[in-house]
């Protein structure tokens, strides 16, 4: 059973509590979203990880970018009735190391049409270091239940409230230790047998507000299986980016698989094709992850 499935006998857990974000901000000409990590250690390792490596926790950041992105674009949307993302980029510069207590990601519009538009993202830690950018493709749609930043969503999400009035008080149990992984924080089980496959169990903390499977969390999955798959207890590899398309909406009724193929090896760099499907065997996602070896940092002369 997984951590979120546990914390629902409580009180109910959306993606984004589970993943220990704040409600959004609007800011003066950008949008915010903030990630606590207090308490994280970046080397962590999860037993249940074919490859301890493959529990990084840069993954989390597949749920605080396509937040802020679809945030960001749903503020350009006119009158159109929603918004769904069709593209997700990511590049991690920084994927270990991170200095708390707090990720802010902020989110800008790059270009926006009748259709959709395009909206970017840097986020960084709380010393200011750069530690992933990254960038989202949304088409406005005219139909739907109701509006959603998030993509693929139907419901808006509500605003951070001004400084003047508290937010409302999330009980500490509701919510996994910043030091979980996210592999067991989505509740992944690597599957036996040949190849890389990760399987995602049924799961409502894991949904959008429509009952389909957050598309951030789909992201931290592909993070996950990609860096299983082309990574070793010898040869630790760390993502560097990811490109994810989405198809269709992915069910959450049912087991949702993300299966890894190696398509490039190399002594740096490796690169693994991900694929996610639903129960009855459709297709709902496609990426490509490239990963590389980790590299110690060289100063350069003259810099401070």
């Amino acid at each position: 059973m997984s951590i979120a499935n546990v914390l629902e006998e409580g009180e109910p857990i959306t993606p984004q509590r589970l993943f220990r974000m704040r409600r959004p901000q609007r800011l003066d000409g950008f949008n915010r979203l903030t990630m606590d990590i207090d308490g994280l250690d970046p080397q962590a390792v999860d037993p249940q990880a074919v490859d301890p490596q493959a529990a990084s926790h840069s993954a989390s950041l597949g749920v605080l970018a396509d937040d802020i992105l679809g945030f960001t674009l749903w503020d350009r949307r006119g009158e159109r009735a929603g918004l769904v993302t069709t593209d997700l980029s990511l590049d991690f510069v920084t994927p270990t190391g991170w200095l708390g207590p707090e990720l802010h990601a902020d989110g800008r519009v790059v270009s926006v049409t009748r259709d959709g538009g395009v909206s970017s993202t840097a986020i960084h830690d709380s010393a200011g270091n750069l530690i992933a950018t990254g960038t989202a493709w949304g088409n406005f749609v005219d139909a739907g239940p109701g509006p959603d930043p998030s993509p693929g969503n139907g419901v808006e999400r509500p605003l951070e409230p001004p400084a003047s009035i508290p937010p409302a008080s999330i009980p500490p149990a509701s919510i996994p230790p910043a030091s979980v992984s996210p592999l067991t924080r989505i509740g992944g089980l690597f599957a036996e047998g040949d190849g890389t496959r990760l399987v995602v169990p049924p799961n409502s903390a894991l949904a959008n507000k429509l009952g389909v499977m957050h598309g951030g969390v789909q992201a931290c999955a592909i993070d996950l299986a990609g860096n299983a798959a082309v990574s070793s207890p010898e040869a630790p590899m760390r993502t560097a980016s990811m490109r994810i398309n989405y198809f269709r909406p992915t069910p959450i009724d049912g087991d949702v698989e993300f299966t890894a193929e190696i398509v490039h090896a190399g002594r740096s760099m490796a690169v693994a094709r991900v694929v996610s499907t639903g129960a009855d065997g459709r297709v709902c996602a496609y990426a490509t992850v490239t990963c590389r070896r980790p590299s110690s940092p060289v100063e350069t002369p003259g810099c401070d």
